[in-house]
């Protein structure tokens, strides 16, 4: 009598490779923070207005606290404002803006639809199907009114 030795086909399934560490798991981003990222690169855009502008940010780039001031006073509340409607990784924006005078509304718009964009897919890995922007207040920009005085 003899045996088989050879090796029988085993039972169980040949292990697999893991996925790559990139593809494991999920990424879920909270409304709270698709707002903040859509409000921080808001401010990012030139010819935007913030009540919240860092004084020391602010001295350096040789706007003071002017700006601020005039918007507070003029709205009565901090701008620029953020709202989102996520689902999964897709998201509808909305935002309401101050413009510094004299850019030109459209252009500074534009610019904050494409800001906005670009920083929630790097950040958030967040593809917006729309941002609608509204500029509710307009305030001037002392530095380019100031008056000269001949030396």
């Amino acid at each position: 009598m003899s045996t088989d030795t050879s090796t029988a086909p085993s039972a169980l399934p040949e292990p697999q490779a893991l996925p790559e560490p990139g593809s494991r798991g999920s990424l879920q981003v909270a409304e709270r923070v698709v707002v903040a990222i859509a409000r921080a690169a808001a401010m990012e855009v030139t010819g935007v207005a913030t009540t919240t502008q860092n004084k020391s940010a602010s001295k350096a780039a040789g706007l003071g606290s002017q700006i601020s001031d005039q918007l507070t006073s003029a709205v009565g509340r901090t701008l620029p404002r953020a709202s989102a409607q996520v689902a999964g990784h897709r998201a509808r924006i909305t935002l309401e803006v101050a413009l510094v005078w004299p850019h030109p509304a459209a252009q500074v718009a534009q610019q904050v639809r494409e800001h906005v964009t670009t920083r929630l897919a790097q950040l958030a890995a967040v593809e917006t199907d729309a941002v609608t922007v509204t500029i509710s207040a307009v305030v001037r920009d002392q530095r380019a009114t100031a008056t000269r005085r001949v030396q």
